[in-house]
């Protein structure tokens, strides 16, 4: 999802064009959260990235069309897109129609049960058009754009999500292991999961595969990243040596790496690009 709105989620702290809806009761363990963000107008284009927590990203009207930049040669997408996996150095731009953007953030692993898809889904296509998957499972995209509401739209996901989504319980050793990394924002090695777990390393390869989709290494390096960009954001003192250090990194260097990988740009030359939005 655009960054911008994932590091609002992550520190729960919503502008005033923004806010979360919890979902209901029942579906909590298979939805995370329902967002919905206003769009700034010269916002134009905004950078992705995913946390490990598979989206749906809804726009405002179902003609609207973003136009993905940066992972491969640039393709458009129509009214509604996925993303999920690694996602680095990827931007939509969008057209002026939209002013509000709808998210539905689901829990690793839930996604593809209730889709239907194999985890390694968005390896090579991190953003995918959401109106494929949508045909295939018999989600009615059409009906839910015909929907003025977001309690509406909410209603209709929650009910697609009930009828559809068939239960197969995630191992409890990769809840404790996701929880274990999110508590330690990321700051913490392979050997430092497998040892709070219990379990070896191929083990946790396989489950983070197999309901993930990414290896436990490269869900670390998310986590890692998402808190120290929204150090470095949070931050008017840029010290890039003591962000690096406080999120996991091993010098400043390893950072910068890192940050060019996932963003396309320097540190420096990103919050400059933020300043002049």
């Amino acid at each position: 999802m655009p960054i911008n709105y994932l590091k609002q989620i992550q520190l729960g702290k919503f502008n005033a064009g923004g806010f979360r809806i919890s979902p209901s009761k029942a579906l909590d363990a298979i939805i995370e959260g329902f967002y919905v963000f206003s769009r700034e107008p010269k916002d134009n284009s905004q950078l992705i990235f995913n946390d490990g927590f598979p989206v749906l990203v809804f726009l405002q009207n179902c003609d609207d069309i973003v136009e993905v930049t940066g992972y491969t040669a640039p393709y458009k997408v129509k009214a509604a897109w996925a993303s999920a996996g690694s996602i680095k150095n990827v931007y939509v731009n969008y057209n002026n129609t939209t002013d509000e953007i709808f998210i539905v953030r689901f829990h690793p692993g839930a996604f593809y049960k209730l889709f239907g898809l194999a985890a390694p889904y968005f390896r090579n296509l991190p953003i995918a058009p959401f109106e494929a998957i949508a045909r295939d499972n018999q989600f009615d995209l059409k009906r839910f754009f015909k929907l003025d509401s977001i309690t509406d739209k909410i209603d209709l996901v929650e009910t697609y999500v009930q009828k559809s989504f068939k239960e197969v319980a995630a191992p409890e050793v990769l809840a404790k292991s996701l929880k274990y990394i999110h508590s330690n924002r990321g700051n913490v090695s392979v050997r430092n999961v497998s040892d709070d777990t219990g379990v070896n390393y191929k083990w946790l390869e396989r489950t983070f595969t197999k309901n993930i989709g990414l290896l436990p290494k490269e869900y670390i390096q998310l986590q890692r990243f998402i808190n120290a960009y929204q150090e470095l954001l949070g931050t008017a003192d840029v010290d890039l040596m003591r962000i690096a250090i406080t999120n996991g990194y091993y010098d400043a260097n390893h950072f910068l790496k890192d940050f060019k990988g996932y963003t396309g740009k320097t540190p420096s030359a990103y919050l400059k690009l933020q300043k002049d939005f």
